[in-house]
């Protein structure tokens, strides 16, 4: 008789250890994927913060020539022939915005940046337009674009900072 209550402290005693057991590999589990999402958003910040600087670097290399044009610094020939490589360039840094792991807080953002970015390049065409052409239509058009870009621009980081404030209560 005394064996029977060692026998039913058995069941009690297992079932209180898996239930610790489970309860500390719950807390692994989400300290991990808590990490593993940190992580991944540190990645994908980082990798915009890289399109951007290419962008930005790339629209100053283009603004210069068109300053170095403009002041006779640079032909017209030596200009269009600067403009081929640009337009290869920025085609490839916007590709690039499609390759991001977006966390679905930023994605609005993201969108905007991009667009701002197809919308230099749109202003980018129109200069090179105007360079190749004179036509002053072209150039009010290319200007006008670029601030539309610069509006985009704007908007994606404001949409940037509030996505921000969500997930850094």
């Amino acid at each position: 008789m005394k064996n029977e209550p060692k026998k039913k402290k058995r069941p009690v005693m297992y079932a209180a250890i898996l239930v610790g057991v489970i309860i500390v590999a719950m807390s692994i589990f989400f300290v991990y994927s808590s990490d593993q999402a940190k992580m991944r958003g540190e990645a994908f910040g980082k990798a915009l913060e890289f399109i951007q600087e290419d962008l930005r670097k790339l629209t100053h290399s283009f603004d210069s020539k068109v300053s170095m044009f403009k002041q006779g610094d640079i032909s017209k020939g030596e200009f269009l022939e600067f403009t081929e490589k640009h337009e290869r360039e920025m085609e490839k840094i916007i590709l690039r915005y499609d390759n991001l792991q977006i966390p679905q807080s930023f994605v609005s953002s993201v969108e905007l940046f991009k667009l701002s970015a197809e919308t230099q390049l749109e202003s980018d065409h129109y200069m090179i337009e105007w360079v190749r052409t004179g036509e002053d239509t072209a150039h009010i058009r290319s200007d006008s674009l670029l601030q539309q870009s610069f509006d985009y621009e704007m908007a994606a980081l404001t949409k940037f900072k509030l996505a921000q404030g969500q997930t850094n209560p």
